[in-house]
C-alpha cells in the first residue's frame, strides 16, 4: 500500500529532499521536496519533463534561469511574518538558485510537456482571502492560481488560528463531474508555531470505505488522491499548510460533502 503521511525528517542543509514520488505515494502527476541552503551556498538543475514551483519558506535567495536573473532578490523571516515569493519553471531549463543567508523551499513538480515561460511571484502578487467564518475562519493566500497560464499546478497557502478549522465544510476534488467537479491531486505541507505543536488531518469517503485522522506536526507531509479532508489546529497553536494542486484541468471547484454543506449558512 503507498503513503499517504509523510513524518518530518531532519534533513542536512545543501540539498533537495524529494519527500513525495509516484514509487511511494498514490499520486500520478505530482511530487513534492524540500530544498535547504546554507548562506552563500547554491544549487542548480534542470527538470526533464515537469513543470516546477519553489515557494521560498524563508531566507534570501537570487534564482538564475539559464544564467539570467529571474525576478529579484527575494526575502522571507518566515511564513508567519510574510508573504511568499516564488518562482515558476516550466520543463527542460536550467535554473542555479543561490543563497544570500540559511534559506528554505518547499518545491512541488508535476508532469508537463511545455508550460510556460519562467516566471517570478512577489509577494505583493500573493492573493490573500478570508473564507469561512467563526470556528472555520481561515486565511487563504493563493500563489500560482487559475489565471497563471501553468500546464497542471495551482499552489498557494493556508493559514489557521488555534483550535479553528479549514478545508471547511469538507469537500474533495476526485472526480471528472464537470462543472460540479474536477479531478484534482493534491499535497499538504504543514509548519506549527510553536513548533512543538499540532494539528489534525482528517480523511475519509462517502462510502466510508476510507474513514481516517491523523496528528500532523510541524514538517509533515500529506498527500491526498481521494477524498474529503478537513483540517484542524489544536488550540494555542497556528497551523501552516502549503498546498498544492495539479490536474488536467487545473480548476478549483471543490466539491463540498452535501451532509456538511448546511454549515455554509452558519
Amino acid at each position: 500500500m503507498k503513503m499517504l503521511f509523510f513524518p518530518y525528517q531532519k534533513y542536512p542543509d545543501n540539498w533537495l529532499y524529494q519527500i513525495v514520488d509516484d514509487s511511494k505515494s498514490p499520486l500520478q502527476m505530482e511530487n513534492f521536496s524540500l530544498l535547504k541552503l546554507s548562506s552563500r551556498t547554491f544549487y542548480q538543475g534542470e527538470f526533464k519533463g515537469e513543470e516546477a514551483v519553489f515557494v521560498l519558506v524563508q531566507g534570501k535567495v537570487e534564482m538564475k534561469v539559464e544564467g539570467r536573473i529571474l525576478g529579484e532578490i527575494t526575502q522571507r523571516k518566515s511564513i508567519f511574518e510574510d508573504k511568499a515569493s516564488a518562482f515558476y519553471l516550466p520543463p527542460n531549463v536550467y535554473y542555479q538558485i543561490e543563497a544570500e543567508e540559511d534559506s528554505e523551499f518547499v518545491l512541488v513538480r508535476a508532469k508537463a510537456e511545455k508550460g510556460t515561460s519562467p516566471t517570478f511571484f512577489p509577494p505583493s502578487g500573493v492573493k490573500v482571502k478570508i473564507t469561512g467564518k467563526g470556528a472555520f475562519e481561515r486565511e487563504v493566500h493563493t500563489i500560482v492560481g487559475e489565471d497563471f497560464p501553468a500546464e497542471k499546478l495551482i499552489v498557494g497557502e493556508t493559514f489557521n488560528k488555534p483550535g479553528l478549522w479549514s478545508s471547511y465544510p469538507p469537500h474533495r476534488h476526485e472526480k471528472n463531474r464537470p462543472p460540479e467537479e474536477y479531478f484534482l491531486e493534491e499535497v499538504y505541507h504543514y509548519r506549527v508555531e510553536p513548533e512543538g505543536g499540532f494539528g489534525i488531518q482528517v480523511l475519509y469517503t462517502g462510502d466510508k470505505e476510507l474513514e481516517e485522522a491523523y496528528i500532523v506536526k510541524n514538517g509533515d507531509t500529506f498527500v491526498i488522491s481521494r477524498g474529503y479532508h478537513p483540517v484542524a489546529a489544536a488550540p494555542g497553536y497556528r497551523l501552516y499548510y502549503f498546498w498544492s494542486l495539479a490536474g488536467e484541468t487545473r480548476k478549483l471547484n471543490p466539491y463540498d460533502d452535501p451532509n456538511h454543506s448546511w454549515t455554509k449558512k452558519l
